[in-house]
């Protein structure tokens, strides 16, 4: 009996997919060494996140099924990383004259300055907590801690909390002979002399944990968020447990012990190496790495145009970092803020960088008496210390802001310039972030169309309302997608265009980039174009819920993912319409959230030539067949197989920028 494909993949374990081929390379013996360990570090990274955000979320649900998956996913992806770490990267470290001590004894000849180390610099950073902790110590989400059990002669045992000086310390310490460098875990030096010096004449292990915590913030006085926004942030970290990583060696009966004085439930409990917070490892640092992988570039194709607003009068232009220099975002601020014909400026802040040039310029711009208005979203998760820091010290030199809409995420990436008459728009797919910029992959407008400004300045006379679209709000955006407003609708109406369009036989199609796709609606609108005969291909880099290629529902669907150096954070959509493509960029994936809880915005591209660019680097990434991989109902990252000539979209994309625009 033929089994039927389910239409939609559990978002969850799609991101678990997603992570797996993050894991991938660093298998690949044919990436860099130091872009290996990067690899672990991000998979590392991303799986803290997944603990802290989507694990409180699915103890909601109480689906023990997909938790029971969920957590066989994890173990497996856990396994094959230990894996790639022991037989893979440590013995290529050792190639490269780097031992990194893992699992094993610290070579004698480092004891004696380890001892002075530890002496000198560690021992008056410990703080020991002796259990029962008190009520008001709070182990912190994803710090590392250290249990040590201590045995008296007498046979009584104390146990105390170590708690790692993580921040004040590097985590490693190294030190080089006869041409080796040396590379300790600070947790084995404490492991190794802490017993020693501290509880002498005793038996004493030591094993190291950590906690993570509930990361989602319930903004339930969302109108006066920026009055309460670090209780917020203090309460973040008082949240349920989520995970208890320990040793897998710890014996069951002190591992149940420490649970219970810790009131930590052991569902939480989750066996690990005696390593954790591996995302550290991207600080080891490799000596005559190949230099550009793929080439980084500052590639400048407007540095001869002079002033960035004369260039944008003569034609819409844009930019695609990190292939490109980010230098002309930060200038048409920058030029702004100088300029005696500006008069106001207008942007959105999402995430930005924690030295960021932008956030000077809005400053100097309003010490020089322009009027400069700032939305500032606080809830961006995880950024919104930075942005609060950000927000005090514009306020101090005379912004205007506008902080959080209630119950909503302005999401969108977009900035208005007005100088004499005119107005110029910046629309990016990515945060105006010059840190980012450097390793993500985005695609930034800059435009003069008065079509699109004019909906632009209409779109911030919305923001600076601070509350949610009413019915009686009639902002008519007849070019930009707005989220709230038009973004869903217009999706779907492009869509069903395509359908009607291959039905009376005009040329259709539809090709979509997003990070994630999840929205049920929209996704049944892609298997409705499918079953119409129209041709989709989407290139979705995370969670994909859309079931590709299943007879009588998604046929003409194909979908794949690309995870290479750079990470892939463009948002494109191509509509054929009928031979004139109708190709717009922004901020929005085709998320639950992108469409029901953000305000996101995206835009047209008008200009042919800008139109021929963007569809010659997805051209590239469709093309991919070295980097790109399968999305499919197994969600087994199955490398693309084509029999043309190897492409590698990265590379192939800075190739043809440098070598062509």
């Amino acid at each position: 009996m033929k089994t039927i494909a389910p239409l939609f993949i559990d978002r969850d374990l799609s991101w678990l997919s997603f992570n797996a081929r993050v894991l991938s390379e660093a298998e690949d013996g044919t990436v860099p060494l130091m872009e290996r360990l990067n690899f672990l570090s991000i998979f590392s990274s991303n799986l803290d996140e997944f603990y802290k955000v989507r694990i409180p979320k699915l103890w909601i649900g109480k689906n023990k099924t997909l938790l029971k998956s969920i957590h066989k996913e994890i173990v497996k992806q856990q396994e094959f990383f230990g894996r790639i770490l022991l037989n893979k990267i440590l013995p290529q470290l050792q190639k490269n004259n780097i031992d990194l001590i893992y699992n094993k004894p610290i070579p004698p000849f480092m004891i004696g300055r380890l001892i002075q180390y530890f002496s000198n610099s560690l021992a008056p950073a410990i703080e020991l907590y002796k259990l029962p902790l008190k009520d008001n110590f709070l182990i912190k989400s994803n710090s590392l801690y250290q249990v040590v059990f201590v045995t008296s002669e007498e046979g009584q045992e104390d146990i105390y909390i170590l708690k790692i000086p993580d921040h004040k310390f590097s985590r490693f310490y190294e030190t080089e002979r006869n041409s080796c460098r040396y590379i300790v875990f600070i947790d084995d030096i404490l492991k190794k002399f802490l017993p020693e010096i501290y509880f002498s004449n005793k038996e004493v292990d030591v094993w190291n944990f950590k906690v993570t915590r509930d990361a989602n913030i319930n903004f339930e006085k969302d109108e006066d968020l920026l009055e309460n926004l670090e209780a917020y942030l203090e309460d973040r970290e008082k949240g349920k447990t989520t995970r208890f990583l320990y040793e897998k060696e710890m014996p069951l009966p002190k591992l149940q012990k420490l649970l219970n004085l810790l009131n930590i439930p052991f569902r939480d409990a989750v066996a690990g190496s005696s390593y954790h917070h591996l995302k550290d490892l991207n600080m080891i640092s490799i000596d005559n790495e190949e230099a550009f992988y793929p080439p980084i570039t500052n590639i400048e194709r407007y540095s001869n145009e002079g002033s960035v607003f004369e260039l944008i009068n003569k034609q819409d232009f844009m930019i695609h970092t990190p292939y490109e220099s980010y230098d002309k975002v930060v200038d048409f601020f920058m030029e702004a803020a100088t300029d005696e014909k500006v008069t106001e400026i207008c942007i959105t802040i999402y995430r930005t960088a924690k030295n960021s040039a932008i956030i000077e310029a809005l400053m100097i711009a309003a010490k020089l008496g322009k009027k400069v208005t700032v939305f500032i979203e606080l809830k961006a998760r995880f950024d919104e210390e930075n942005n609060l820091k950000w927000l005090r010290k514009m306020k101090n030199a005379g912004v205007h802001i506008i902080t959080s809409i209630p119950k909503l995420k302005v999401h969108a990436k977009v900035a208005l310039i007005k100088r004499d008459k005119e107005k110029y728009a910046l629309i990016s797919t990515g945060n105006f972030n010059e840190s980012t910029a450097c390793y993500y992959t985005d695609h930034i407008l800059f435009t003069a169309n008065p079509e699109i400004s004019n909906e632009i300045e209409s779109f911030f006379n919305f923001l600076i309302k601070k509350r949610r679209p009413l019915s009686e709000d009639k902002p008519t955006f007849k070019h930009l997608a707005v989220g709230q407003f038009n973004l869903m609708s217009s999706i779907l109406k492009m869509i069903d265009r395509e359908i009607q369009n291959h039905k009376m036989g005009k040329p259709s199609g539809i090709i979509i980039k997003v990070n994630n796709l999840e929205e049920v609606i929209i996704i049944s609108k892609l298997y409705e174009a499918s079953q119409a005969g129209v041709k989709v291909e989407l290139i979705v880099r995370s969670i994909c819920c859309l079931v590709p290629g299943v007879p009588g529902q998604s046929k003409n669907i194909k979908v794949t993912r690309i995870v290479d150096r750079f990470l892939e954070h463009g948002r494109i959509f191509i509509f054929k319409n009928m031979g004139d493509d109708h190709i717009l960029i922004g901020s929005s994936d085709i998320m639950n959230r992108s469409m029901y809880d953000r305000i996101e915005v995206l835009c047209p591209i008008y200009s042919p030539q800008l139109k021929y660019e963007i569809l010659e680097i997805i051209r590239l990434q469709m093309n991919d067949n070295v980097k790109a991989t399968e999305i499919s109902l197994e969600q087994d990252n199955k490398p693309v197989i084509s029999n043309s000539v190897m492409i590698r979209s990265q590379y192939a994309i800075y190739d043809y920028i440098l070598n062509n625009l």
